[in-house]
Formats: structure tokens, C-alpha cells, sequence
């Protein structure tokens, strides 16, 4: 059971620890976890941290943690806990000498409630056993191609994983990528906050908040159900007694806004008789006039603060008033009741989640912003609590993928474990009010070899079933690919000349994107100099450049120098990447309700997918897409069998081009008397040979083919690279949307 602690008063056991390495594990043996052991020999390391990141580097095994302590006296009269924000991956606790506990996880927090260990007046003594060995799947290689890498080399998959870590023990562009090594880059380590937690006898211990908008019959006069400005705020209070007696006492529940001025609303002390133990109380309140927790790009993100009093102990607890729907017939998302459309992208911090704080994320999610993204999806990973409450203040409508990626094991004993991580999983997010949905598993049914775990039909039921009973109100997917979700890499991990016109389009575009090569700053912090050039292709591999998809799918020309080779595979992912999205948002509603990048940044130094490296540095696709996620977008559609994207597009004197001209206008508000214009000029000599201007509507939260951009082209057209220009701006002159296409005469 996940506790709040939020506010309370909190002793911080952050800083130096002692640590013993235990790589054959006889620790206990040894006598590690009792007060009295002498440890001066021991080395220390600074908590929290992912020890990959350390002098421990990437250590697979056991690791032993020791430090002392002292209880504050303002925790004087208060009962203690002992909490771990996250420790990858099992956890053993000793305090002062005394077994406390057990924990299995890499991302969900635990406590353990000490008051009788602890001495209040000296010096106290915790252990922490930290396991996080190489998970003992088998690997085996699952594709046979001809390639020059070595078989170590080739692509493997694991048979049946049993740790429940997703992306950080098993996925594509990560240390080891998709090689017999693919756990490489171990993410072990007490990588969350640790600290002691002070609370009364009778305390808050969680609160579950469900919103309604308020809506009401007009049984006067047109019969129809409408919204009448009220939020129904109705929330599940869990109350733990301490005392060993039933306690009479009070609850009451009063709501303040947080981003907004405006009155404080309360209810009446509702008398509550608690017995021993842990006791749930449903409290409910309406708020007037309400203000709606909205995606940045549709209204304001506002938000509120519940507090919860319970007899002389009270809780707060943020939240938004909102609700969102999953419409299953067409897949369309509505906020609030408000059909919207999401610009997405998926993130991850890092490989090594330590690293994460507010500083990088408020740079990530401001060029977000910047980049007129308003959803994000995680996955397969569970995100540090302080990212989520930024994405609740800055208007990011979230999709987290619960932790499980690819082949893991479909036992009885794996779903049992997956269940309660899950169940924690919902209780520590489903509360922040950019919340939206969520995914039990990433990839359920991608396996590569014949004997296949049976995910999608034993566990992703069972997961569902679990996450429903934290949340009944927002859509729970059971894992890509089914349910209306999709991956449409072109170029990236389909191939780049698919015939798009024979792609049957999902409403949910999950993934979308293409691979690429770092900047050579960048490429050099992780490929030794004797393997850069020519590349060293086992490496290369090791590190994500994955042989098969780069030559047989994107078809990148290699080049004569490492520089070109950077040069080709960045210009093609730019190009086709953009191209990508033009393709889904002119197919806005019809069927594409979502769209996520895969990735902004990658996980680690490799050669990766992101629109940024590791060390944030940018792929040229960045500026590429930034220009076409705009929310009006004026793009071509080419009028060509097959369609095929992120290639040249060449044409011969007397033939013509011909494309659709598409206006995607993802603004609640309509733009009259905008200006639309679009003109094809050669290249080299800036020779204009086709144009049109015209002014029009463009309606709200739209989509339309505004025009068709024809060129016959003479028999006698100078050869070479031509563009079309395309531009929108609003009745004033400001520019809403700047495109363009290259095609190439010869």
C-alpha cells in the first residue's frame, strides 16, 4: 500500500553511506546487517544514486548499504517510518540490527514503521541489502540475417524475463541494444529519496481523489443534459489506527485552489469511528463555479488542493478537476468533453533515473512547449513523482505504460508480482491531474522465437483487471498492439518503401520516428577511436545502430567518411520523420487521434532515436519537426502510387506533379480571412515556375484538403532540385504555419 507523505515531517537520510559489494551474496552470513559490525573498512558512496554511475560502475549483484541516524526531537510524541522513494531492484532492511523488511521493485516507494526499533534519544543503525543481479532469462539469437556481425552480435531475445524493470533491463536503445547483451547499463541502485517520516497515532495515510464534472438535466426546458459549473470532488480516505483501541474522532474535507484565486469550499466534520488498523471513509464536496484542469494548448491547467483532516492529523494532496474519455467506437479522445487531438511524445529521463531533478525537466518540457507538444507517454517506466506534478503545472496530458517491455514470463508467480507493482504504480500517479491513461504492458506480443508466453491473454488481463480497481475512470489499454494502437516507423523498424496507401491507420499512433547517428561529438564518448571508421560493426551494434534496419529498412548511404555517413542517416530521419507526422495529422480524426515520437532524448550514450542525444544535443531532426507540429500545419500530400515517404521524389521533364494541398488546424478557435499561398521555384536559380495565393476560413479544430498544387513541367525544365513553398498566416499577416516539399527533376 502506497502512503502519502507529502508535508509531513521528514528527517532527510540522504548523503554518505557505507557500501560493501556481496557478489556471492554471503552478506548475512557475514553478519552485514547488525548494529555492531565494524565497517571503517568500508568505502562510502553519496545517496541516492544508480551505483552504475559510481566507481561501482556496472555491477550486477548485491550491494550493502550502512549508515547511522538520529530521530529528530520535533518527531517527539509521533510515530516513525522508515521510507524508501525507490530501490532498484530487491531490498532487505536491517534497523539496529533487527530483519524490518522486504521489498521487490524498481520504482515504487516502500515504508516500514520502526517506532519500536528505534532509540529516541541515540544513535540508530539501518541497513539496506540491495540485489539487483542480471536477471536469469536465457538469450537466444532470434534473427538469422546477412550481415557482417559477429553471432554474440546479432539480434537475441530473451525467453521469459522475471524482473519487472521494462525499459531499463530489456529494450531496443539502451546499453547492449538488442545483442546477447542486452542487460548491459544495470539501473541497481537506491536511487530515490530515503528518509524518516513522523505522523500522530491517527493519521492520513492515502487519499484517492475521483473528479465529475457536474452536469444536470434542464427538466425545464429543453430536456438535455448539460454541464451546470460544479466539480464533484469525491474522494477514498485510507486512516490508519495505531493505538490498538477504536478511536471516535472527525473527517472533514475542504478544497482551495492552487494556481487561481478564490474562495476555499468545506464540508462538515463528518463524525468517523476507526477501528484498529486501516479504515477507508468516502468524503465528497462540491465545488462551485469550477475551474478545469485543461492540456496547456486548450485552457488553463488549474489545480487544487484537497486537504483531508482526520481528528488533529490532516493530509493536502493536489489535483485538477477534469475528466477524460476514450471514445471505443473511433478512438477519439474528449477533455472535459472536448473532442481534442495529441501531439505526443515519448520520454525518458535517463537509463539511470537518478539523474533526473527539476531542472531537467523544466528545460525538457519547455522546449516541449516550444514545440507545441501537449501528451506524453511513458514508457515502459515509471518516472520520478516531481515530473509528473510538472506535467500536472504545465498542461502535459500523460500515458504511462506500466513497466513491462517485450518477453517476460507469463507465470502465475510473474503475474502475482506484476499485479501489486501495478496496483502501487496507480496509487503513487492517479492522483496528478495530468493523468490520462494508462498501458499495462508496452509490446505484449513482440517475440521474436516460436515458443511464445502467453502475455496478452493471461497477464495484461489480469494487470488490467488490478489497475482498474486504483482507477475505474480512465481508459486502461492492454499493451500495443491491439486496441486500436499502432507503431508506424518508417524507415525505422518497418521498412522505408512501404506502400502507405495499403497501411491500414489506427487512431493511436504509439510510436512513430526513425533511428539516426548522434553528433560525432557525441558518437565519441561511447565508440572507442579504432572502431569509428570504418565502423567496427559489432560495436556499432552494441552500442544501437541495429546493421539490418539501417541498411535493408532506412537504406542509408554509408558514405566515404564518418562524417557523411553522421550527415546521411540524420537527413534521412529528419526527412522522413517529418514527413511522418504530415502523414498522420492530414489523417487527424479520420482515424489519428494520437501521435507519440519515439524518443525526445535517448536513455543513454548510444545511437539512438531521439530528437536529442544523451547529453541533449540536438539530432538535425529536431528543428525539422519543431516546424511541422505546429498547431496549424499547411502540408502536400503527393498525388502518387505507391506512396512512399522520406525518399527523394523524382520526376521527369512532361510529366506533373500533382498533391493535395491539406490545412490541420488543431486550435479551438477558426482563423477568417486567412491567407494561404504556395509557390515551386528551381533551387539553384530561384526561378519561380508555379503559384497561388488565396484567403479563406480555417475552421476550428480541423482538417481539409484547401487546394491542389499541379505542375505540368516542360519538356525543356532545367533539371535540378525544385521546392514548393507553402505559407498561412492569419488575417493579420502573422505566420501560423511554413511548409515546403522538394521534388527533383531530371
Amino acid at each position: 500500500m502506497i502512503s502519502l507523505h507529502e508535508g509531513r515531517t521528514t528527517s532527510d537520510l540522504s548523503g554518505p553511506w557505507s557500501y560493501a559489494l556481496d557478489p556471492e551474496d554471503t552478506g548475512e552470513e557475514r553478519g552485514f546487517g547488525s548494529a555492531e559490525l565494524d565497517v571503517t573498512e568500508w568505502a562510502t558512496l553519496e545517496l541516492p544514486t544508480n551505483w552504475y554511475l559510481t566507481e561501482i560502475g556496472d555491477y550486477f549483484g548485491t550491494v550493502w548499504f550502512r549508515r547511522t541516524f538520529t530521530v529528530p526531537p520535533e518527531f517527539e510524541g509521533q510515530r516513525v517510518y522508515l521510507r524508501f522513494g525507490a530501490v532498484d531492484y530487491f531490498a532487505d532492511v536491517w534497523v539496529n540490527g533487527t530483519f524490518v523488511g522486504s521489498h521487490e521493485g524498481m520504482f515504487n516507494p516502500f515504508e516500514i514503521d520502526v517506532t519500536d526499533l528505534v532509540d529516541r534519544d541515540g544513535e540508530n543503525v539501518v541497513v539496506l541489502k540491495d540485489g539487483a543481479p542480471r536477471d536469469d532469462t536465457e538469450y537466444i539469437q532470434a534473427v538469422f540475417s546477412d550481415n557482417p556481425l559477429s553471432d554474440d552480435y546479432q539480434r537475441h531475445q530473451a525467453r521469459s524475463i522475471s524482473q519487472i524493470k521494462g525499459h531499463m533491463i530489456d529494450a531496443m536503445h539502451r546499453p547492449g541494444s538488442m545483442t546477447k547483451f542486452r542487460q548491459d547499463g544495470n539501473s541497481g541502485g537506491p536511487w530515490g529519496s530515503i528518509s524518516l517520516i513522523a505522523r500522530p497515532d491517527v493519521h492520513v495515510s492515502y487519499a484517492r481523489i475521483f473528479t465529475r464534472i457536474g452536469i444536470k438535466k434542464d427538466w425545464l426546458g429543453d430536456q438535455l443534459d448539460k454541464p451546470d459549473g460544479t466539480g464533484l470532488v469525491a474522494v477514498d480516505v485510507t486512516i490508519v489506527n495505531t493505538t490498538g483501541t477504536v478511536v471516535r474522532t472527525t473527517a472533514r474535507l475542504t478544497v482551495t485552489p492552487k494556481t487561481f484565486d478564490g474562495p476555499a469550499v468545506s464540508g462538515p466534520d463528518r463524525p468517523v469511528v476507526l477501528q484498529p488498523g486501516e479504515n477507508v471513509v468516502k468524503l465528497v464536496l462540491t465545488v462551485r463555479d469550477a475551474r478545469l484542469w485543461w492540456t496547456w494548448d486548450h485552457g488553463n491547467p488549474d489545480l487544487y488542493v484537497a486537504t483531508i483532516a482526520v481528528g488533529e492529523d490532516c493530509l493536502d494532496q493536489t489535483f485538477g478537476i477534469k475528466e477524460i474519455r476514450h471514445d471505443e467506437p473511433t478512438g477519439q479522445w474528449y477533455l472535459n468533453n472536448k473532442r481534442i487531438f495529441l501531439r505526443g511524445m515519448r520520454y525518458i529521463t535517463s537509463q539511470w533515473l537518478s539523474e533526473g531533478n527539476r531542472t531537467l525537466w523544466s528545460e525538457d518540457l519547455g522546449k516541449m512547449l516550444d514545440m507545441q507538444i501537449n501528451s506524453i507517454r511513458i514508457g515502459s517506466h515509471v518516472e520520478p513523482d516531481e515530473f509528473y506534478t510538472m506535467c500536472d503545472e504545465m498542461g502535459f496530458l500523460v500515458w504511462q505504460v506500466f513497466p513491462l517491455h517485450y518477453c517476460v514470463s507469463d507465470s502465475d508467480d510473474f503475474i502475482e508480482r506484476a499485479s501489486e507493482m501495478i496496483r502501487d504504480m496507480g496509487q503513487m500517479l492517479v492522483n496528478h491531474a495530468s493523468m490520462g491513461m494508462w498501458s499495462v504492458f508496452k509490446e505484449p506480443e513482440i517475440y521474436l522465437l516460436p515458443d511464445k508466453p502467453n502475455n496478452f491473454f493471461r497477464l495484461c488481463q489480469i494487470l488490467k483487471e488490478t489497475l482498474g480497481t486504483v482507477d475505474p475512470t480512465r481508459w486502461i489499454h492492454l499493451g500495443d498492439y491491439r486496441e486500436g494502437a499502432q507503431n508506424l516507423m518508417i524507415g525505422g523498424v518497418q521498412p522505408g518503401d512501404m506502400d502507405l496507401s495499403q497501411k491500414i491507420i489506427q487512431p493511436q499512433i504509439v510510436e512513430f520516428g526513425a533511428a539516426s547517428i548522434p553528433v560525432l561529438e557525441t558518437l565519441k564518448t561511447f565508440i572507442p577511436e579504432d572502431k569509428l571508421w570504418p565502423p567496427h560493426w559489432d560495436t556499432w551494434e552494441y552500442h544501437g545502430l541495429f546493421y539490418d534496419l539501417a541498411f535493408g529498412f532506412a537504406k542509408i548511404d554509408i558514405g566515404s567518411s564518418l562524417e557523411e555517413f553522421i550527415d546521411n542517416y540524420q537527413s534521412y530521419e529528419a526527412l522522413v520523420v517529418k514527413e511522418q507526422i504530415e502523414f498522420f495529422r492530414q489523417r487527424k480524426y479520420s482515424p489519428v487521434a494520437s501521435m507519440y515520437l519515439y524518443y525526445w532524448s535517448d536513455s543513454c550514450p548510444i545511437i539512438g532515436s531521439g530528437l536529442l542525444d544523451y547529453y541533449r544535443r540536438p539530432y538535425k531532426v529536431y528543428d525539422w519537426m519543431k516546424a511541422v507540429y505546429t498547431r496549424v500545419l499547411v502540408s502536400l500530400e503527393r498525388e502518387v502510387t505507391p506512396y512512399v515517404i522520406g525518399r527523394e521524389k523524382v520526376y521527369a521533364p512532361t510529366q506533373t506533379f500533382t498533391a493535395k494541398l491539406w490545412l490541420t488546424n488543431d486550435v479551438d478557435a477558426a482563423y477568417e480571412g486567412a491567407q494561404i499561398s504556395w509557390r515551386i521555384s528551381h533551387r539553384e536559380s530561384g526561378t519561380e515556375v508555379a503559384r497561388n495565393a488565396f484567403s479563406g476560413t480555417i475552421l476550428a479544430d480541423s482538417v481539409a484538403v484547401t487546394d491542389h498544387v499541379v505542375w505540368p513541367i516542360p519538356a525543356d525544365a532545367p533539371t535540378g532540385e525544385y521546392r514548393v513553398d507553402m505559407l498561412v498566416t492569419d488575417a493579420a499577416g502573422t505566420e501560423l504555419s511554413s511548409n515546403f516539399m522538394d521534388i527533383v527533376v531530371r
